[in-house]
């Protein structure tokens, strides 16, 4: 199955190039004596440097927050999710960009196949991302589906997506995974129990932990490893 190239792969393929211009450009220039002592050193240098720009891309990726995610183009959104999922340990492949059978990625973890439609819209997602990853199910033989969005979704949208067992990852949930260090925490619904509104995750003096989204209303709290802490809840 071909998939597309992404920025790294990009970025590999452009050192590659300049990588072999600048031997070209040693054996017409340089002494022969010294030629595999240049092309050594180059190599060296030019790894470096990859490895350095690399790593830069990569955390200055994981920094983002939802107001970054809200600028991307639809092809880097896939390409950030795709980079989020790796870190929180899943084998990742984005689909090309054409003929993608409905799904823009396939993560899997254990023995759990997810395909996945990203959709980075400003106006709620409709039935149709339902439907094309629904679709794709079968042709990447996946055990699970799931809509990841920075929007939310049309209620036609929740009813088909709860119809054919769908995960649907919207604005808040996103937000999840954006922050999630632990590859657990972002498929587990967490419902306040004093109001029953949805608890995020979010990040604060003493490290992550679950609060309220009724906030200030509700000032309930959970550590991420499940303890309850019911201190100045409402």
């Amino acid at each position: 199955m071909k998939y597309r190239n992404t920025k790294d792969d990009r970025l590999r393929i452009g050192f590659i190039t300049v990588y072999l211009i600048h031997i070209a450009l040693l054996k017409i220039f340089i002494d022969k004596s010294i030629f595999f002592i240049d092309i050594t050193l180059s190599t060296i240098v030019l790894i470096i440097i990859y490895r350095i720009v690399k790593k830069y891309t990569v955390k200055r990726m994981m920094k983002y927050k939802m107001n970054n995610i809200d600028k991307l183009s639809g092809e880097d959104f896939e390409e950030f999710l795709a980079l989020k999922f790796k870190r929180l340990g899943y084998k990742v492949k984005l689909t090309p960009t054409t003929a993608d059978y409905g799904a823009d990625l396939v993560i899997k973890k254990d023995k759990s196949k997810i395909v996945v439609q990203a959709k980075r819209w400003n106006s709620k997602v409709g039935v149709e991302a339902v439907q094309q990853v629904v679709a794709s199910m079968k042709y990447y033989n996946a055990d699970r589906s799931m809509v990841i969005t920075n929007s939310y979704f049309t209620e036609n949208a929740k009813i088909l997506a709860k119809y054919n067992e769908v995960e649907l990852c919207d604005r808040r949930k996103l937000y999840n995974i954006i922050e999630s260090k632990n590859n657990n925490e972002i498929f587990n619904d967490k419902v306040c129990p004093k109001c029953g509104a949805d608890l995020v995750l979010r990040n604060g003096r003493y490290g992550h932990f679950y609060g309220c989204e009724g906030y200030p209303g509700c000032s309930f709290t959970m550590r991420v490893e499940g303890s309850y802490n019911y201190r100045n809840a409402k």
